[in-house]
């Protein structure tokens, strides 16, 4: 009995010097802090009202400095860790986000939440319907359609390829510009106050060139949904899958149609960019010569393209009749394929 008693003493010693450890070790450890959040207060916001894009100021105490702490509500719809520009001890800066809506406006930090005094008035974002022409000379008159555009010229600025416009009038539903002198092709976007609207790819002197499809018949396992056409359908989901490795696509464009190529723009198959690689572009006036290497080298992709549209600089000095992308590998595997330059008068 008395050795069981021991050794039943020795067991307890051993199990309390153990959590005694335990504990001490806890305490020591830097990784285990524990933190008391002070409780904050919103005192107010400004401005009152605001488009998508718009950055609204919020004054307070007790937000600290640490960005990820803070949510920001409008109207329920909550703000994107990218809207919220910074956080100090007192004040937070958001952008109004594209989702919100009219109403009250609240913070949350950490485990607080409270509401602002007064009510946000969201003014709807302005949106783009429709750009026409696609193309124009410097000084030619482009009309914008669309809506919540609002009627104030001066809070609206349009850039063709990031040069600014002269804006001829404004209504909430048109806005009419001029090409500006120095304009680039690229792509149109419109500001209303600190939004931005992404528009069209717009020509500047130049226009897209289009006309018979042709190229390489048929596709992997006889698919109808990836022949060459696919690439000319203007949707980049759908692709080209050629019957075989090596093979061309591009346009015909008739007897009367020959153009000078300025630019192409292409968008590669998801998860295939790399079989872009080594495609040329070739010109040629000689139907023998159509989806050969025999025609005139414009162009050739020397690496993989990224997955977005991708843009080559041309310019050639030679009118054409056919104009088309060869590919000697890869089952001419392209989502979209665009050319562009000045047709022959």
């Amino acid at each position: 009995m008395k050795k069981i008693q021991v050794y039943n003493i020795l067991s307890w010693f051993g199990i309390l010097s153990f959590f005694a450890i335990l504990f001490a070790s806890c305490e020591k450890d830097p990784n285990f802090r524990e933190f008391n959040y002070p409780e904050l207060t919103v005192n107010d916001f400004s401005p009152a009202a605001g488009r998508p894009g718009y950055q609204i100021t919020i004054n307070g105490t007790n937000f600290g400095d640490v960005k990820k702490a803070v949510t920001v509500y409008f109207n329920g719809v909550a703000a994107t860790q990218e809207d919220i520009i910074s956080v100090t001890d007192k004040q937070i800066v958001v952008t109004v986000p594209k989702t919100a809506t009219s109403g009250k406006i609240s913070v949350k930090v950490w485990q607080f939440t409270k509401e602002v005094a007064g009510n946000f008035t969201f003014i709807p974002g302005g949106e783009i319907i429709n750009i026409s022409p696609g193309f124009g000379l410097e000084g030619s008159l482009v009309t914008i359609l669309g809506k919540n555009f609002g009627t104030i010229a001066s809070d609206i600025r349009v850039t063709f390829g990031g040069v600014n416009a002269e804006v001829i009038s404004a209504t909430d539903a048109k806005i009419e510009v001029k090409v500006p002198v120095g304009g680039l092709t690229g792509t149109i976007k419109v500001y209303i106050g600190l939004q931005e609207i992404e528009g069209i790819y717009f020509l500047v002197g130049e226009e897209k060139i289009t006309g018979t499809i042709i190229g390489t018949p048929g596709s992997w396992s006889n698919n109808p949904a990836t022949t060459i056409a696919a690439a000319f359908d203007g949707n980049i989901a759908t692709f080209v899958d050629g019957a075989v490795a090596s093979g061309y696509l591009g346009f015909d464009l008739g007897a009367a149609g020959k153009a000078k190529l300025n630019r192409m723009r292409y968008y590669p198959r998801t998860g295939n960019a790399a079989r872009m690689n080594g495609a040329r572009v070739y010109g040629t006036n000689d139907p023998d010569k159509i989806g050969t290497t025999n025609g005139d080298l414009l162009y050739t992709i020397t690496t993989a393209p990224a997955y977005d549209w991708n843009e080559a600089a041309i310019n050639s000095t030679t009118s054409y009749r056919y104009l088309y992308l060869y590919f000697a590998t890869g089952n001419l595997n392209v989502s979209e394929l665009e050319f562009y330059g000045v047709k022959d008068n």
